[in-house]
């Protein structure tokens, strides 16, 4: 009986580790800031009460980013003509260099949801226009490869801000997206990675990791589970590049851009069901023997 009791073990492990490592999938999530902006009625729920968004699939974005491309020397001088190998170091959002404070906020933000918001309206919103959600990031690095530019690396930092505070330095950064593959599709540039690096503040009383919440936790709860990340795919309208206007091997350049960001999860399917069950098994034929 112990050789039993051993080997459904071992399945039940095998399993659970499937379970939550195995599927990726595209998750509804809220957004919960601790406040009620207003908004708000008994005919109009929001997704966790008064303080929370409605059930959102993806966050709209505007933004404006600065590039640096350098060429590899492919062809011996700068010629302007892109070429395999040559690269790009871009910043956007509120950490572009062009980026001038609160009065450049309405061209580098989330600027909707999907479902859309309408101020004190509609079923994603709570008062959205009262607070708002930011991001920038300085460090997204890629290639060249011939055709479109391939991206490796880079952290994308989102930030919650409302209209109590008088400058950016005041923002609230919540978690910072980690860029680990990506590249233009022909008409659309789509970066995908990790979440992680979760803000170790609050906003109005919600820990910054509790903010953005999945239908089963916060997503500081799954990346606080080891070996689990929740995962994003950002994708916005790119100009379209066929050859640059280098200057002693470098090639600047400024760009606006629209968007969209989701998240996805680790998500727990009926295997685990089956995992409990299996244990329940084992629990009884340990206690017969």
């Amino acid at each position: 009986m112990k050789k039993v009791v051993t080997k459904i073990t071992k399945v039940v492990t095998a399993l659970v580790a499937l379970s939550f490592a195995g599927t990726v999938a595209a998750d509804q999530f809220y957004i919960n800031v601790g406040d009620d902006f207003g908004g708000n009625s008994v005919n109009n729920p929001k997704a966790a009460g008064a303080n929370t968004t409605g059930w959102l699939d993806q966050l709209s974005i505007a933004y404006q980013s600065s590039s640096t491309v350098t060429d590899a020397g492919t062809f011996g001088v700068a010629d302007g003509r892109l070429s395999a190998g040559d690269s790009i170091l871009s910043s956007g959002g509120i950490s572009n260099g062009g980026f001038t404070g609160l009065a450049d906020i309405s061209n580098n933000l989330v600027n909707n949801f999907e479902p859309a918001s309408t101020a004190f309206s509609g079923p994603s919103n709570n008062g959205f226009g009262a607070w708002g959600l930011t991001f920038g990031f300085s460090d997204l690095a890629g290639t060249w490869n011939g055709f479109g530019f391939d991206y490796t690396s880079g952290t994308i930092s989102m930030y919650y801000y409302d209209n109590s505070m008088a400058s950016v330095s005041e923002f609230t950064r919540l978690f910072d997206l980690e860029v680990n593959g990506g590249g233009d599709t022909g008409n659309s540039t789509v970066l995908s990675g990790a979440m992680t690096n979760f803000g170790g503040t609050t906003v109005n009383g919600v820990n910054a990791g509790d903010v953005f919440v999945s239908k089963l936790g916060s997503y500081e709860d799954y990346f606080s589970v080891p070996g689990q990340n929740v995962y994003f795919n950002a994708s916005q309208n790119t100009r379209s590049l066929n050859s640059v206007n280098y200057v002693n091997g470098t090639a600047n350049i400024d760009g606006s851009h629209n968007g969209s960001i989701n998240f996805s999860v680790p998500e727990p399917t009926s295997i685990a069901i089956l995992g409990l069950g299996l244990l329940g098994l084992a629990a009884a034929r340990r206690r017969k023997s």
